[in-house]
């Protein structure tokens, strides 16, 4: 479940009620959230309570810090979609907290505990005429009225339809397009995954190519390492051939032997 930022539950009816009510239901103990509510990298809800627990049962070798069961690092798999959720050192209290389904579940109890009759729908009335209960909408000016309004007052030369099914219309396209806004986020979120996994396989071929270049420059920086020693080597010895000859010339000229 994934509650949008800004999101205002609309808690009227009992029809409502109870499809918020079955929102707010954790997965893993089947009752209402319980705070804190923490929310998994996949999106889904959980307490944090049932997080620790589902972790330390999926972790029963990690051993818990004093008596807080605050664990430290690991992993676990989502129970609703099975995506695995990797903790830091922090463990379920390193995860965020969903403070707006909080906010939602403390507005879902205030309104369950209050009074039948203070839950009836409170019928709007006309701000023309008083006594005049808003049952039409006006399609021209795209504002809701009563019928005296379209008889004798500012509407009379508009074009109208009646409430609810004005109501039901544009309930229907505003769901058709939340059903659009969720196939497209799907959609670009596969595509921003096809990206995370083309630049890693970027970023891997980068590091072989790195690494296999920095191994031929080491062979190479080797072997010339290796010709330059044989080359001074070479030249040292030459050198104290020469030197050796040029001292016995001097010692031993070619004249000396002729006497």
């Amino acid at each position: 479940m994934n509650f949008a930022v800004g999101f205002k539950p609309m808690l009227g009816d009992s029809h409502s009620m109870d499809s918020l009510e079955k929102q707010l239901i954790c997965p893993i103990c089947l009752e209402m959230f319980s705070k804190p509510v923490v929310i998994l990298p996949c999106q889904h809800n959980l307490c944090r309570k049932c997080a620790n627990d589902i972790f330390q049962a999926s972790n029963p070798l990690w051993q818990s810090r004093g008596s807080s069961s605050v664990s430290s690092g690991g992993r676990f798999r989502c129970p609703s979609c099975r995506h695995e959720v990797v903790l830091d050192r922090h463990g379920v209290y390193g995860l965020q907290r969903n403070l707006l389904v909080e906010n939602i579940i403390d507005i879902y109890k205030q309104e369950s505990t209050r009074p039948l009759h203070a839950k009836a729908e409170q019928q709007l009335m006309c701000d023309e005429h008083e006594d005049e209960k808003i049952n039409i909408y006006c399609l021209s000016c795209e504002a809701p009225t009563c019928s005296l309004c379209k008889v004798f007052g500012a509407h009379k030369d508009c074009e109208v339809a009646p409430l609810p099914s004005v109501y039901k219309r544009q309930k229907s396209e505003l769901s058709d397009g939340v059903a659009m806004l969720v196939a497209g986020n799907d959609r670009i979120q596969a595509i921003v995954t096809q990206m995370e996994e083309i630049c890693k396989a970027i970023e891997e071929n980068s590091r072989r190519q790195k690494q296999h270049l920095s191994q031929r420059f080491d062979s190479l920086y080797s072997t010339l390492e290796e010709r330059k020693k044989e080359l001074v080597q070479r030249i040292s010895r030459e050198q104290e051939e020469r030197v050796n000859g040029s001292v016995c010339l001097f010692v031993h000229p070619p004249w000396s032997d002729s006497r």
